[in-house]
């Protein structure tokens, strides 16, 4: 049997139409033409954020850093089982990442530790959603409200979700998102800036802008197109962004597919959960589930040896983020607060193939290996 990819990206419909478009016109590349298509379809789902289309999710998170004016001592808070481009914005400042152990059940930055971590180096909070599912938004916010810090959306793998009917990442301060190559909706390379927070707006435009006032002159607010703060070239590549369209006209179909699929994996697993062979992300958010499909195995040397076997067989199945408070720059750089659940958690999760390309007939192949391997040692 062929190779049963872990992640691969969704075939496009009209991507070599919209490049054969751009590249009929300079002005349609010049005036950004399939960058303001995607914002106007984002807008629809973010209609009170000023959004801004990134090279990536960390460009975004390092606009951030520079927003809220990071400098070197000041702690960020956030959760110890993320990707290292969340501490690394924020690092690379100068700033102390403080690492914070997760709930076990939602695998989320577990809220209740949060406020003993506080000092008055404190500057903002970061709440990733994990594989897309949210934090408790509400509770996280009355404490950056009580302590008057930032809150942070890392929702990297949040496109298309919610908490309470508000879309992730923007109900903080800020967020995040990431259009990479391993999303469920993406650009190849890509990202979205979120500002929620009023006052960071225009300053917001400035940076994007590499440091100059070119939104405000384009608008015809000022005389002159100038340098007025630190900047980088933050900007999503049109070619990108052709992409990224593409995709986001097909977000309804993706979505609809990626849900069958955990609904699939969940029905012809739910059994071995029954079993306590090992257990499943929670019900209430399979039909919601649309980044990744995870496992929690009994123990390490079990989720190691159930890798091992799939990967014999043709099937691309991973373990995740090592916490970051384990790693040698976390060790360097940052403090940790909490229990073991990161370590226990990260020993014992798998993820299996899961992406639009991915057949059910697939699905249920790689769910009978899993059978096999528990019941046919």
């Amino acid at each position: 049997m062929k190779k049963i990819l872990f992640n691969n990206i969704r075939q496009t419909y009209n991507f070599t139409r919209n490049l054969e478009l751009l590249f009929s016109d300079y002005e349609l590349i010049r005036k950004k033409h399939f960058s303001n298509l995607c914002l106007d379809k984002l807008n629809d789902i973010y209609p009170n954020c000023e959004l801004f289309l990134t090279h990536s999710a960390t460009g975004a998170l390092e606009m951030i850093a520079s927003l809220i004016d990071v400098q070197v001592g000041d702690e960020i808070i956030m959760p110890s089982f993320t990707f290292v481009a969340t501490a690394n914005a924020f690092v690379s400042k100068g700033a102390t990442p403080v690492f914070i152990d997760i709930n076990p059940n939602t695998l989320n930055i577990d809220e209740t530790l949060i406020e003993q971590a506080i000092t008055p180096k404190t500057k903002a909070v970061i709440a990733m959603h994990y594989a897309g599912h949210p934090c408790k938004m509400n509770v996280l916010k009355e404490i950056c409200k009580k302590h008057q810090l930032y809150l942070i959306e890392d929702a990297a793998v949040g496109f298309g979700n919610n908490y309470k009917d508000q879309a992730l990442g923007s109900m903080g301060d800020f967020g995040a998102i990431s259009f990479d190559v391993t999303k469920h909706i993406s650009a190849v390379q890509g990202g979205l800036l979120l500002i929620n927070n009023e006052k960071f707006k225009e300053r917001a435009n400035n940076i994007y802008h590499l440091g100059t006032n070119r939104n405000a002159f384009q608008k015809g607010e000022t005389p002159y197109y100038e340098w007025v703060d630190i900047g980088s070239k933050y900007q999503m590549n049109e070619l990108n962004a052709a992409y990224l369209y593409d995709q986001l006209c097909q977000s309804d179909e993706i979505f609809r597919i990626r849900q069958e699929l955990s609904k699939t994996y969940y029905s012809k697993l739910k059994f071995l959960e029954e079993k306590n062979l090992l257990r499943l992300i929670p019900k209430d958010l399979v039909g919601s589930n649309i980044h990744e499909f995870y496992i929690i195995l009994n123990s390490k040397e079990e989720r190691e040896r159930l890798r091992i076997y799939l990967n014999q067989k043709n099937i691309e199945a991973l373990f995740h983020y090592i916490p970051l408070h384990n790693t040698g720059m976390g060790l360097k750089t940052g403090r940790y607060v909490g229990a073991k659940f990161t370590e226990d958690i990260s020993n014992r999760l798998l993820r299996l193939p899961f992406h639009t390309e991915l057949t059910i007939n697939e699905v249920e192949y790689i769910t009978s290996l899993i059978f096999n391997f528990f019941f046919n040692k």
